[in-house]
């Protein structure tokens, strides 16, 4: 076969340089089809210059036709006589152009009846290339056909019998399994229509209901969301409102010790706020320091009693001050316990500071609770005690004369004035 594929080749090639060499005329004719169409563009481009150039001549024999009409007029015969031989001179030029005009024509109807021959002449030529071709292709496929031995011819269809029922055996069992398949399809069928009918039943409205629940969860999403914005925003401004109100008890706290302590040990007081905890659990511990030359140490262990208890009461009129503006009352219970005379002394100096600081405040009232006779004593002295409530079987204390008034308790026994 390797053989005969190659003979058959060699006689394609063959066929292909007889095609070629058939060709070669049509090209040639081709060819000289396109000269003799340039030189036919030519000859027609030449005569139509020619034509325009005798369309310009009679143009201008009108134009002396008319200047002989009027040299007649004037009786100049000889001028006349010369433009009709200049007349016929040019008739005679106009039919020898006319001549070769139709020559030309002859000569372009000529070339294009060759044209035609020749197309004709290709597809003839074509034609017969054609049929050879297949003549031989013919002769080709029967010398084939007379080479196969007919015994090879049987073996090769028992070939082909065995290989078809072998392949006939693999389409039966193809379509066994494919009726298999389907069978299975089928049941998954009905168990899908089955389960979408059930959930039809046990799902019903489930896309409104869905779209009822997702609406919830988002609504509560963005109200979670809202709110912890809001509880920041919220945290934030007690943070600034906390800075400052501590910003304002420090100054009162500075304003009314530098106004009322005596000593030189302590420049000022002020409450220091330690943070605790995260964000979300904060916790505050203050603390009270004092302060000299700009070092701040803790107060704790470090002041006096008379220290501590001026302190004490300066914090509790800076908190009153920024926390309870329309209610600035402030009670000392027994302030002078487990103070000495110069303690007691220094304690009732400071209050009669404060009083005076605070006299023209129409909210501040201080209620003072006390045993201390020699402490009541200072105060009254200095003439910061408007009224005083004795209640009991005391003895009198000698001082300035005060109105008394009755407090309303029932344990009081006895209400009198200083005598």
């Amino acid at each position: 076969m390797r053989k005969d594929m190659a003979s058959f080749t060699e006689q394609i090639k063959d066929l292909d340089n007889q095609i070629a060499e058939g060709e070669a005329p049509i090209e040639a004719l081709k060819a000289s089809y396109q000269d003799s169409q340039q030189e036919l563009n030519i000859k027609v481009n030449q005569i139509s210059a020619q034509i325009q150039e005798l369309n310009t001549s009679i143009n201008r024999l009108n134009h002396i036709h008319k200047g002989v009409e009027r040299y007649t007029k004037e009786r100049r015969s000889q001028g006349l006589k010369d433009t009709f031989e200049r007349v016929e001179q040019l008739d005679a030029e106009l039919q020898d152009l006319n001549k070769q005009l139709n020559g030309i024509r002859e000569i372009i109807t000529e070339i294009q009846k060759e044209i035609n021959e020749s197309g004709a002449s290709v597809a003839n030529l074509r034609d017969n290339i054609r049929a050879r071709r297949l003549v031989k292709q013919i002769g080709e496929v029967q010398a084939e056909i007379d080479s196969h031995d007919m015994e090879e011819m049987a073996k090769a269809r028992r070939n082909f019998e065995e290989k078809y029922k072998l392949a006939k055996e693999k389409e039966d069992n193809l379509r066994v399994e494919y009726g298999r398949i389907r069978g299975e399809l089928d049941t998954l069928q009905q168990q899908t229509e089955k389960y979408d009918t059930d959930l039809k039943k046990n799902f019903k409205d489930i896309n409104k209901r869905y779209t009822d629940q997702l609406i919830k969860v988002k609504v509560s999403d963005m109200a979670n969301n809202d709110l912890e914005k809001y509880a920041k925003a919220l945290d934030n401004a007690i943070m600034k409102y906390h800075t400052l109100k501590m910003e304002e008890v420090n100054d009162t706290m500075k304003h009314l010790w530098n106004k009322t302590y005596q000593g030189t040990d302590i420049d000022g007081i002020k409450i220091k706020s330690d943070v605790e905890g995260g964000a979300n659990k904060r916790s505050y511990n203050y603390r009270v320091v004092m302060t000299k030359d700009q070092v701040e140490m803790d107060m704790r262990g470090r002041c006096s009693a008379g220290q501590k208890m001026l302190a004490s009461i300066i914090i509790r009129l800076a908190l009153s001050d920024s926390f309870g503006q329309n209610c600035g009352i402030l009670a000392l219970d027994e302030p002078t316990n487990a103070l000495d005379t110069e303690n007691i002394d220094a304690l009732a100096a400071s209050l009669v500071d404060i009083i005076n600081e605070r006299r023209s405040h129409s909210n501040f009232q201080l209620i003072i609770i006390t045993h201390d006779e020699n402490f009541l004593k200072k105060l009254s002295e200095a003439g910061v005690i408007e009224n005083y409530f004795r209640s009991g079987e005391y003895h009198e204390i000698p001082g300035r004369n005060l109105p008394s008034r009755a407090i309303g308790f029932d344990e009081a026994h006895l209400i009198r004035p200083f005598a």
